[in-house]
């Protein structure tokens, strides 16, 4: 989780406007000295509160309906497949199913029989 954007403020506005140190800024208000480092940097360098964007693909967001029309339209395509429409991972279109309430097992599962044997 990241600090808010008035803690930042206020470590920017004691660092920068006040003309205090780094290293009281971390122990005044409870943040490690290398994130004021880091804070005072960007914002030197860009006027840059806010917290870096989180590294990694985005999630896509599939249309269910969309998917809906397409699973009514090819029932025979395995996941994988629909995926590739999609363009996106087959956990990805997994998950869409569950959510369209959507399953593809051929038989209910049933309990067999047990016979008491003595």
């Amino acid at each position: 989780m990241s600090y808010s954007k008035d803690l930042r403020k206020s470590v920017i506005n004691y660092v920068i406007e006040k003309n205090n140190s780094m290293r009281n800024a971390s122990q005044i208000f409870g943040v490690h000295y290398n994130t004021v480092k880091d804070w005072v940097k960007r914002f030197k360098e860009n006027d840059e509160l806010s917290p870096k964007p989180i590294p990694g693909k985005q999630p896509v967001k599939i249309d269910l309906s969309t998917l809906e029309q397409e699973i009514l339209e090819h029932p025979d395509r395995f996941q994988h497949e629909h995926a590739q429409t999609f363009g996106v991972t087959q956990s990805a279109i997994s998950k869409a199913l569950s959510k369209l309430g959507i399953t593809f097992k051929k038989k209910p599962f049933a309990m067999k029989n047990k016979t008491n044997r003595k």
